[in-house]
């Protein structure tokens, strides 16, 4: 039984040759290439969204970011 799912999906020539090219110097597959692509805008995509909510509970607390900056670096001194 197969571990994976086969995906077909449409990019224009320029781009489909520039996917080759850089997995080609990545020593990788087209498929590991975009595999990794995918991880990191997901994973981008999970941070923005974390981000943004801190944000907005920063906001109603009226904390700014140099505040959450200065006790991150206050817990890493006493580690």
């Amino acid at each position: 039984m197969r571990t994976t799912k086969v995906m077909a999906f449409s990019v224009p020539p320029e781009m489909e040759d520039e996917i080759q090219k850089h997995a080609k110097e990545e020593h990788r597959t087209v498929s590991e290439y975009i595999r990794e692509a995918v991880r990191q805008y997901m994973t981008l995509q999970e941070f923005e969204a974390t981000r943004s909510k801190v944000s907005k509970r920063l906001k109603k607390k009226k904390l700014s970011s140099q505040d959450v900056e200065s006790v991150v670096n206050e817990l890493r001194k006493k580690r």
